[in-house]
């Protein structure tokens, strides 16, 4: 069924949000089938998906966010959306599946979310103590209403496709899989502008059975992220079973953000990356915020990443204080690149850090990018561990670069932790100190 069947027009201004509704709807009436957006300016808001569906954007096609938020759906149109003052976004979405099965949204096409209207015009500066949002950022225009939460939603479907998109200007996180089964999303091209917060490229929240592979995603904020937040969710998940491989990502904050909420995450793996751009290039967190008590993470492997121009190439931390959570059994083989800050693991009094392995580790420490305000906020140790039992270090290479900054004082701090280091490590220390 092609959308101009039911009355959609083209011409980037009308808003086809009931065609192309109606497209959807009369599709799934009949069993299913593929629904196409034909080449040209299709202007919309809220879409919702159903099972049996796809959503097919043709070559030439341009989905294109309504910048009227009358024509959105809001936080109450279902009970596991949400909203957050703080980061300035509202529970409204471009594209929705909710509680569907066998659904698909496929491209060549392009979709924008109309992040240019949404965003202030002006970024503001962020912490000069920090690496992230170098360049700084930018939240909502309209501080009563706010603007859009995450433009593409799958939430609690089973068995979903989401495939050879471009996805452009999102006002919020891009793709975000919440409590789904079963999905395959490929050959997605994400751009978003580097200073506009929360737009992270793809986020699987308390999912099962998850593929995602040769993705290009540019953000201004989390490349890719798996989470164990079980939020309003009607059946709770263990975030689990998740496979992430050769993708290319540039970032404002992590290139993958693994961790927040109050689950569990378990089996993942993640190989086969290059990352242009990230504040931290792997970032394991537990808990975000108190009073949570973290979520659980086990059985983690991380494999072959390509790093340039990172700041911190890996951080393992329990997080806020309040965390109680179990971080254990992790594997970093082959990781490679330019970093110019350290590798910590961090772990709080009520936490557990255990178990983790760094083998084929070969990082060249550069000058920072970044100017902050004072030498003592650049890091010190370029390996730092407190309170984390049982880490391996294997095969983990290091070369001061001339120019690295004179601030570093140290290779390796341990406080109440067991290293072993190998005899196959390479790991002068920093000119400075010598």
């Amino acid at each position: 069924m092609n959308i101009l069947d039911f009355g959609a027009i083209a011409d980037g201004q009308t808003v086809n949000t009931e065609a192309i509704q109606a497209a959807i709807d009369a599709c799934a009436s009949v069993g299913g089938g593929v629904v196409t957006v034909p080449a040209g300016v299709f202007v919309s808001g809220t879409i919702w998906l159903k099972s049996h569906v796809e959503l097919h954007l043709e070559m030439g096609a341009l989905l294109k966010a309504s910048t009227n938020l009358a024509d959105y759906c809001t936080v109450e149109s279902y009970e596991q959306n949400s909203l957050s003052k703080i980061e300035q976004w509202n529970g409204a979405h471009l594209i929705v599946a909710l509680e569907q099965e066998d659904v698909a949204l496929t491209g060549p096409g392009t979709i924008n979310g109309g992040g240019a209207f949404f965003f202030e015009d002006e970024g503001r500066k962020a912490s000069g103590h920090s690496f992230v949002w170098a360049d700084g950022f930018k939240l909502a225009r309209d501080k009563q209403n706010l603007r859009p939460g995450q433009m593409i939603v799958f939430c609690e479907c089973d068995n979903v496709r989401v495939a050879n998109l471009t996805l452009r200007d999102s006002t919020c996180w891009t793709l975000f899989l919440h409590g789904c089964t079963e999905v395959i999303v490929t050959g997605l091209n994400i751009r978003n502008p580097s200073m506009n917060a929360n737009t992270d490229g793809i986020d699987i929240d308390c999912c099962d059975c998850v593929t995602v592979s040769d993705c290009i995603i540019h953000t201004g904020d989390d490349a890719i992220t798996v989470r164990g937040n079980p939020r309003k969710l009607k059946n709770k998940r263990v975030c689990e079973n998740i496979a992430i491989t050769n993708c290319v990502l540039y970032c404002a904050v992590s290139g993958f953000r693994i961790g927040v909420g109050d689950g569990e995450i378990r089996h993942v793996a993640i190989s086969n990356i290059t990352l242009k751009r990230a504040a931290y290039g792997i970032l394991i967190q537990a808990a975000y915020t108190e009073p949570s008590k973290g979520t659980d993470i086990s059985d983690l492997s991380i494999s072959n990443l390509q790093m340039n121009s990172v700041a911190f190439p890996v951080r393992i931390l329990s997080g806020a204080p309040s965390s109680t959570a179990t971080i254990r059994d992790i594997r970093i083989d082959g990781l490679h690149g330019q970093c110019y800050a350290a590798c910590e693991m961090k772990s709080g009094e009520k936490a557990v850090l255990r178990n983790i392995t760094l083998r084929n580790v070969d990082l060249t420490v550069v000058p920072s990018p970044v100017k902050l305000l004072a030498p003592e906020d650049y890091p010190q140790t370029l390996f730092l561990f407190k309170r984390v039992k049982d880490v391996t270090l294997e095969s983990v290479r290091v070369a001061w670069s001339e120019g690295a900054d004179p601030t570093w004082k140290q290779v390796i701090c341990q406080e109440d932790s067991t290293v072993d280091l190998l005899p196959s490590c390479v790991i002068p220390e920093p000119p400075s100190a010598r």
